[in-house]
């Protein structure tokens, strides 16, 4: 952290002129990204497309390359340093264009997307340790990073803050006007340019990046661990393991939430370890080290009882992707558990490393939890339709409510749940080849003691048809701007909806249409260049609707709220 011991204007020149030569890559985009957020928040809007790709190309991009360039920075051959680079960003170049190609994300490439930027960002910290006896050095540099990331978003946040106040205080004294987009300069200058850039500043580099020497923990940091998180610590753990002789006692199944603290105790004892880990090299601290090794031995029971808890959900409900990532973060912990106890706590490099390398074997391609879980609850939804006789696909809305009736009511409910999760997680596109667009999933919402079902939902519609600036129809003479969000607005008689709107002159319009066929209109179920309002004309005036939530229930009770135009003659 010489820099901040040293700060001058000079130094700053020196400094940025050795990161800029060792990242140029990432300093070009950084300043690249810059320039555009700042042009783009005075006036220039391209393409959805467009954007994306020249935002996320940049931002990623950036990043990729800082781990890039601390990979090969040590490599013997320069031109392999080189063709490595620049091989990797060729490949990352096409899977931006790629990406930028749809208008919205499918959850499998979400998550794809979101686990291969994680994977890159911890990356960072490790690209460098991949040799033997590097347990000291990774935890130095993973050290100096952690701190000067906090350094630089810190001192990115703090300059912002005074530079908006600044501008307030010269609109209030000097009654300057200031044009609004200045507000979203100064952020990005700051938090954009000169935040990761300091950053990159900040990256120990040349002997310093392979530190060997075990740093002494103060008498401060020494205290915070020993009497403040490793008792927090064992309250979790007794918490947990008073709740596992409960379970024992009563030879009862745990509930699923135990998943999540356990997961959390997990996280923290890895944490602690890491924190600690200079101190096995240290004389002194017998007692504390012995419990800094126990620690994963105490954990493994309490894995045990979150397996079993992943189980009951697994069982009861079926899979969903958030349940197996659970279930392979709770394989994780059993293989990092196991490997601190037969280390000894060593190679912990090793823990994160190996994070970012299942995160992403399990979230990118044909074989992510996300597709696979896709497939599964697809496959058994098709078995559950042929196995009732209905074999044409899609089915359209009148035979789905056919084998609702039809089949048992638990098959009927499960089968109805999956359809309606992969319609509300993945969209419509990934149940389109099974059930028509006037499906309505999500009916079967509870049963009755018998297995009935006694509540009938519609779900959720959204549709946006762009139409604020459309001009007045051919023989209409005015436009209203309406809304409505009430159940008083809104009256239904199995699936025929009333609807009520007032003109600018308060005369009340009344319009009716079915339920069923607002499903034609879901976003989630037409491409985007297909979305289009829903006219409605009752002879007298014509509604047409550009945004919509319904949500009906059989009982009575129901939710409804749109936007739109009224035409009127």
């Amino acid at each position: 952290m010489n820099l901040i011991k040293n700060l001058s204007i000079r130094t700053m020149a020196e400094r940025y002129g050795l990161c800029f030569k060792r990242f140029p890559l990432s300093m070009i985009l950084i300043i690249f990204l810059t320039c555009l957020i700042i042009y783009s928040n005075h006036g220039w809007n391209p393409q959805e497309k467009l954007e994306f790709f020249l935002i996320f190309y940049p931002a990623t991009g950036a990043l990729l390359a800082i781990a890039l360039s601390l990979l090969t920075e040590d490599f013997k051959s320069k031109v392999v340093a080189v063709i490595t680079q620049v091989l990797v960003h060729l490949i990352w170049f096409g899977v931006s264009a790629y990406l930028s190609q749809f208008d919205r994300f499918s959850l499998p490439q979400l998550i794809a997307v979101s686990a291969t930027v994680v994977a890159i960002g911890l990356s960072v910290f490790i690209v460098c340790f991949y040799r033997r006896n590097q347990e000291v050095p990774f935890w130095n540099f993973s050290m100096r990073m952690v701190l000067a990331l906090a350094i630089t978003v810190t001192i990115g946040a703090f300059l912002t803050l005074g530079l908006l106040l600044l501008v307030e205080s010269l609109k209030m004294l000097f009654s300057l006007q200031m044009y609004s987009e200045i507000y979203v300069d100064i952020w990005t200058v700051c938090m954009v340019l000169l935040a990761p850039s300091m950053f990159m500043i900040l990256i120990p580099r040349g002997k310093s990046k392979y530190l060997a020497t075990v740093a002494d923990f103060s008498r401060f940091a020494k205290g915070v661990v020993q009497y403040l998180f490793l008792p927090l610590l064992g309250l979790y753990l007794i918490t947990l393991y008073a709740y596992a002789s409960k379970i024992l006692f009563q030879w009862s199944l745990p509930v699923g939430n135990v998943s999540y603290l356990v997961s959390g105790s997990m996280v923290f004892m890895v944490l602690l370890i890491y924190l600690t880990f200079p101190l096995q090299y240290l004389e002194g601290n017998k007692l504390f080290k012995r419990i800094i090794r126990w620690l994963p031995v105490l954990m493994l029971p309490l894995l045990a009882l979150m397996t079993v808890a992943i189980g009951r959900r697994l069982a009861d409900y079926g899979i969903t992707v958030s349940r197996l990532y659970l279930l392979v973060f709770n394989i994780w912990c059993y293989a990092v558990c196991l490997w601190l106890i037969f280390t000894r706590n060593k190679r912990i490099w090793l823990i994160p490393a190996s994070f970012a390398v299942i995160l992403f074997l399990i979230s990118v391609g044909p074989q992510s939890i996300a597709n696979v879980t896709q497939r599964q609850l697809k496959k058994e939804a098709r078995t559950a339709f042929v196995a009732a006789g209905f074999n044409q696909f899609p089915l359209t809305g009148e035979n789905y409510e056919l084998w609702l009736k039809q089949a048992d009511s638990k098959v009927a409910r499960s089968i109805d749940s999956k359809l309606h999760y992969l319609y509300t997680d993945y969209g419509y596109r990934a149940i389109n080849d099974l059930v028509g667009k006037d499906v309505i999933t999500g009916r079967c919402s509870s049963l009755d003691a018998d297995g009935n079902i006694t509540e009938d939902l519609h779900d959720t519609f959204a549709n946006d048809g762009m139409i604020k600036n459309s001009p007045v129809p051919q023989g209409y003479s005015s436009m209203t701007l309406v809304t409505g969000a009430d159940d008083n607005i809104v009256k239904v008689d199995g699936d025929i909806m009333l609807v009520k709107v007032n003109d600018g002159n308060g005369v009340e319009h009344r319009f009716e249409f079915n339920v069923k066929q607002l499903a034609e209109y879901d976003t989630d179920r037409i491409p985007d260049d297909e979305s289009r309002p829903l006219f409605i004309d009752n002879g007298e005036a014509l509604l047409a609707i550009d945004d919509f939530r319904v949500t009906v229930y059989s009982r009575g009770s129901n939710y409804v709220s749109f936007s739109g135009i009224l035409f009127t003659k």
